[in-house]
């Protein structure tokens, strides 16, 4: 499946004291690294006084996961809260300015997978604020509406055009290199697919195994999607919208609760 955004994943983590660790005066720290070898994650911690604080998310999600821990004579330990503040995971090492080795553990059913992180300077773009709610494109013929909520277990979608009510899970995809978010609206098939024909001119069934994830690059009150490529990299995305771009913009409309 070919997405147009690049994406990329940064880990953040901090730590107090020792002379090669992060200083402990109320500093952010960026990593990027893997979870048990091959899971990309995100990190960012604040470190004040060797109290730490901050979040992390999965490479594939872009959803931030709240935590909080501290660290002590150079072994830190932190805790992944759920939505509700609770622990549920225990994450235990030694952080350094070379970056994190230590062990992610859930503490509900025990299961410990390997953490390593490596430093970054790239920031790691935030989520815009309030961007759930409706959104709408309306240009002849395409009239497109799109609702984000979200819940304990998420954020979901609501689409809605001139020919299907379609509903799914959303996700995100930050680069780094780009410092852009992008939305991924997961299950919504393309409506045509026929990769780099450069490369395949012979290719018979150009439509076979469609991508199901629409991808619009996220913004203070918008979305926007390129719906279709050119000649040589020719896919359509919604096909209810003969436009290039689907320029999608926040509105004042009441928010629909997903189940």
């Amino acid at each position: 499946m070919r997405i147009f955004f690049a994406s990329l994943f940064i880990l953040p983590i901090s730590f107090c004291s020792a002379e090669n660790s992060f200083s402990a005066g109320k500093e952010t720290e960026n990593f990027i690294g893997k979870l048990n070898n091959n899971i990309d994650v995100v990190f960012s911690l604040i470190n004040n006084g060797g109290k730490l604080t901050g979040f992390y998310y999965y490479d594939k999600i872009g959803i931030e996961i709240k935590l909080i821990g501290e660290t002590v004579n150079g072994k830190t330990v932190l805790y992944e809260l759920n939505n509700q503040n609770k622990k549920q995971a225990k994450i235990t090492g030694t952080l350094t300015k070379n970056g994190f080795d230590g062990k992610w553990e859930s503490l509900s059913t025990k299961k410990a997978l390997i953490l390593t992180l490596k430093p970054t300077n790239k920031p790691i773009p935030a989520l815009p604020k309030n961007f759930v709610g409706a959104y709408s494109f309306y240009e002849k013929p395409c009239k497109l509406d799109i609702v984000i909520t979200k819940n304990d277990n998420g954020y979901f979608y609501n689409f809605d055009s001139t020919t299907r009510t379609l509903k799914g899970k959303v996700t995100f995809s930050r680069s780094l290199l780009e410092n852009l978010v992008y939305i991924n609206f997961n299950g919504i098939e393309w409506a045509e697919d026929d990769g780099d024909i450069s490369n395949e001119p012979d290719k018979d069934e150009p439509n076979a195994d469609l991508p199901t994830v629409i991808q619009g690059l996220l913004g203070e009150n918008e979305i926007i999607i390129q719906n279709y490529g050119n000649a040589m990299n020719h896919y359509l995305k919604v096909g209810e919208c003969d436009v290039k771009y689907i320029h999608l913009k926040k509105t004042g409309k009441k928010e629909r609760i997903i189940n």
